[in-house]
């Protein structure tokens, strides 16, 4: 099974919140003052956010409803809530678009490069410091999907 199959396998198993129009993405871009990298802008327009077994990856959905939870977590949301904690601790070019649920964030890098589809995903938490965990999004979602994340 190649990369590409692979990941689109586990994403398609997951709950999805459904894709998110290109307005929304530019928005949560400005708000964020970032350029998402082309691998996460396409997981955006496909899936908005996922729900999978075991894991989650942040993105874009309709919140307009209050009266319940989301059950996806709003990356522009989760962005503003830990540049509150981080309070510039980490470079802005760092987007959260999951956790391992003990302290541990992972991070898109959005630094802008000259190749487009290039990104890295970091993690920080408790012991971890930057440590690259995925030299691109695909390959981290398998990684998070599969349990095979290294620290």
């Amino acid at each position: 099974m190649t990369i590409t199959n692979e990941y689109e396998s586990i994403l398609k198993k997951g709950t999805n919140a459904g894709p998110a129009t290109d307005e929304m993405i530019t928005e949560a871009e400005e708000q964020l003052s970032v350029r998402f990298p082309a691998s996460y802008r396409h997981f955006l327009k496909q899936y908005g956010a996922t729900m999978g077994v075991g894991f989650e990856i942040a993105g874009l959905f309709d919140s307009s409803d209050d009266s319940a939870p989301p059950m996806w977590r709003h990356v522009v949301k989760t962005s503003v809530q830990l540049g509150r904690v981080n309070q510039g601790h980490l470079p802005p070019t760092l987007v959260p678009i999951s956790d391992d649920g003990c302290g541990t964030t992972f991070y898109i890098d959005s630094a802008q490069r000259s190749d487009e589809t290039a990104c890295s995903i970091v993690a920080f938490g408790p012991g971890v410091d930057g440590k690259v965990m995925a030299n691109s999004f695909e390959e981290f979602v398998i990684r998070l999907a599969n349990d095979r994340l290294e620290f």
